[in-house]
């Protein structure tokens, strides 16, 4: 506001006549003596009109008679009643202020210039970075929305694998659950089958009292061979306990994965592929174990039943040794009354356990 109260208060004519009386004085007019003699105004403001003044100097110096005024006027006055030295020395003033203005407005000119194509330039330089910025954020947005779309594919796609995975629980559930009533039933047949082997040792324990000290003893080395095989089912069945306590533990290792993969289901694409990775680990893990488990217990299901075959073909050699050796001592009783039908009840064959039969060679 205070620049515009001076612009207004300054005039051409105050600027021309600071100017005039500065020239009287033989001083070069300039824009900080013009605004000196003045006393107020502006640069911005008193420099235009202080062209102006130079502009209107030469004719005005050459409507003041010049040259040709002095050659007609013998007594050496010009018309506006100057004297020539004076008019020609305010002459070379102009010239001189003249040439020093051109210079003052070129040195003046040449930054704006300057100024001017720099701004040009970097005006240049930030279309052109607009533009490479752009073309920067439209690839970039094709880039981030073909990678939102693969993102979106792969938690689909995660998203079924994780239902398969949940169905494979459900059926791994219920394959322990069915394995656990097999078990269970084992057990219950392997104790009637002890029960059973019980009461034919004691039946046989009764009828083999009267024969010879060879048989009894042929006899306790088939109990021995008896206990050794119960010893080798409470093994099996430990063995059958330690797999059964390591299926636990992987059933619990499963389920906390489980929670993981749920907990994850949310996360970036690389979490979700590493918890599907060990899942099919810990589910590969599981089949290699119930492999294990099943060969393991048909092998020893196949060791039993030779063992057993074993004993039931050295008892029947045993106890035919011993009756022969009754007859020859006894014949005429023997004569006498028929043959003592054994009491001993048929051997009935044991059922193979589940996947005793041995599987091949992969």
């Amino acid at each position: 506001m205070e620049i515009s109260r001076a612009t207004r208060s300054v005039q051409k004519e105050d600027v021309w006549q600071a100017a005039d009386a500065l020239l009287l004085e033989g001083k070069r007019p300039t824009i900080e003596r013009v605004r000196q003699k003045i006393g107020r105004g502006s640069p911005n403001t008193v420099s235009p009109m202080l062209e102006a003044w130079f502009a209107t100097l030469g004719p005005r110096l050459g409507a003041g008679g010049g040259g040709n005024a002095l050659a007609g006027n013998p007594d050496g006055a010009t018309a506006n009643g100057l004297p020539p030295a004076l008019v020609q020395a305010l002459q070379q003033v102009w010239e001189q202020v003249q040439a020093q203005a051109i210079q003052a407005a070129d040195a003046l000119l040449e930054p704006v210039r300057e100024d001017l194509q720099a701004q040009q330039q970097a005006l240049e330089d930030a279309q052109q970075a607009l533009e490479q910025e752009r073309s920067l954020m439209a690839q970039q947005r094709a880039t981030t929305e073909q990678a939102l779309a693969v993102a979106h594919a792969q938690i689909k796609m995660q998203s079924g694998r994780l239902a398969d995975l949940e169905q494979a629980g459900r059926q791994k559930d219920q394959f322990a659950a069915t394995q656990q009533q097999r078990l269970q039933a084992l057990e219950q047949e392997l104790f009637a089958n002890r029960k059973a082997r019980d009461e034919a040792d004691m039946a046989h324990a009764e009828q083999l009292r009267e024969l010879q000290h060879s048989a009894q003893l042929q006899q306790h080395r088939v109990l021995q061979d008896l206990d050794r095989a119960r010893q080798d089912t409470k093994q099996a069945m430990a063995a059958q306990r330690a797999e059964q306590e390591k299926l636990a533990k992987l059933e619990a290792q499963w389920q906390q994965d489980k929670q993981a993969l749920q907990e994850q289901r949310e996360q970036q694409t690389v979490q979700l592929q590493q918890a599907q990775t060990e899942a099919q680990q810990l589910l590969h893990r599981l089949q290699t174990a119930e492999a294990a488990h099943a060969q393991a217990l048909a092998l020893q299901a196949h060791r039993h039943e030779s063992e057993l075959a074993q004993c039931k073909l050295e008892w029947a050699q045993s106890a035919g040794r011993g009756g022969d050796a009754v007859t020859a001592a006894d014949p005429a009783a023997g004569s006498s009354r028929r043959p003592m039908r054994s009491t001993q009840p048929a051997a009935r064959p044991l059922r193979k356990l589940p996947g005793s039969r041995l599987r091949g060679k992969n």
